[in-house]
């Protein structure tokens, strides 16, 4: 048996894989949501503007 599949065997690791994936999904949001403030002149450091 290798690791990996006793890891998949383990009954979190479907969580631990869902949870990975939220983790993504955030993370290009937030990139998506800060280029579209950089390209839209709406980003930048506060009180500069």
């Amino acid at each position: 048996m290798t690791a990996q599949k006793e890891m998949s065997e383990n009954p979190w690791f479907k969580y631990g894989v869902a949870f990975l994936y939220l983790e993504m999904a955030v993370a290009i949001a937030v990139s998506a949501y800060s280029l579209f403030m950089a390209f839209s002149g709406i980003g930048g450091f506060p009180g500069k503007h």
